[in-house]
């Protein structure tokens, strides 16, 4: 069936409450039609439902001692594990929060590369972003991985919400040479424009350098200038106290500048893993994202490590 009218009639009747006959009428199909294909985005996971534990901690009381301890603007918390379901509960957010800005016709929305950003591209819910610009910040060309591949997440963005994509034709890290040519380039600078004009950032963070399980390949293994990388935000790696870290090649690594991050009004940061707790301290300490949205697990491990009273 086609993926994007299972979408359409998905959103119709589970986002928009339209009943069957509505949808029906709406796709210009049968009503037996929209029954078939609510049934096929149940299998295939384009939909989902889960019975949540109300039980649980006070996610409310969570997200302000988050953000009270972070200082940062926000921080919207997803119930359960989310790495375990697939980050449904973030992508979720996401929506709203993008939602929430309500982005105009020629606004900028950058996405990095990661795990976390390349599933939620793909998630239902998102909101319409019809004429705003998503652009990637971070290239990307040769990576093996399809979630360093920055280009199909906002491929997939673009074609999830209606957006314009742009995109780098350059690898995250050229060579010298390729590098010099990339500075006069029409189609690299028209990038590089962007980001200064972007409204609105979406990264994930990345996990302490020595715990990383996927790594894009441009990024040296074993270089001790990484030792004490606690995470990283758009190939922008730093310590436990926020500070950048340099290391071979970084110098040329195409991405926007920490300063340039930094003039970007809304910068949404996206982790779920108890194990980026330090991540996550450390890259607010460095004033990379103002706001987060995570997960119980990894709410409560931030706050366990990191609250005041330790």
């Amino acid at each position: 069936m086609d993926p994007q009218l299972l979408h359409r009639a998905a959103s119709a009747y589970y986002l928009d409450n339209l009943r069957q006959a509505e949808v029906a009428e709406k796709l210009g199909v049968s009503r037996p039609t929209i029954s078939k294909l609510l049934t096929e985005a149940r299998r295939i996971g384009m939909v989902r439902f889960e019975i949540l534990d109300v039980s649980g901690p006070d996610v409310t009381d969570l997200e302000r001692r988050l953000q009270d301890l972070l200082g940062i603007d926000g921080v919207r918390i997803a119930p359960g594990d989310q790495v375990q379901r697939e980050f449904r509960g973030i992508g979720d957010l996401l929506g709203e929060e993008l939602r929430r800005l309500e982005l105009r016709r020629g606004d900028v929305l950058l996405i990095s590369s990661g795990k976390t950003t390349h599933t939620v591209s793909r998630m239902p819910g998102m909101p319409e972003l019809r004429g705003v610009i998503v652009a990637p910040t971070v290239g990307g060309q040769r990576e093996s991985d399809p979630t360093f591949q920055t280009n199909e997440t906002v491929r997939n963005l673009a074609d999830n919400t209606g957006a314009e994509p742009r995109f780098i034709f350059a690898p995250a890290l050229p060579s010298p040479s390729l590098w010099r040519s990339l500075q006069a380039d029409p189609s690299f600078m028209e990038i590089t424009d962007l980001w200064t004009r972007a409204k609105v950032l979406v990264s994930g963070i990345g996990a302490p350098y020595a715990r990383r399980e996927a790594l894009t390949s441009v990024v040296p293994r074993d270089d001790p200038s990484l030792r004490d990388a606690t995470g990283d935000i758009c190939l922008h790696f730093y310590d436990a106290d926020g500070n950048t870290l340099v290391y071979p090649g970084s110098d040329r690594l195409v991405r926007p500048s920490v300063e340039l991050l930094g003039t970007i009004p809304t910068r949404i940061a996206l982790a779920a893993s108890r194990g980026k707790a330090p991540s996550i301290r450390a890259g607010a300490k460095a004033g990379l994202f103002t706001t987060l949205i995570t997960d119980v697990p990894t709410a409560e491990a931030v706050l366990e490590q990191f609250g005041p009273s330790n």
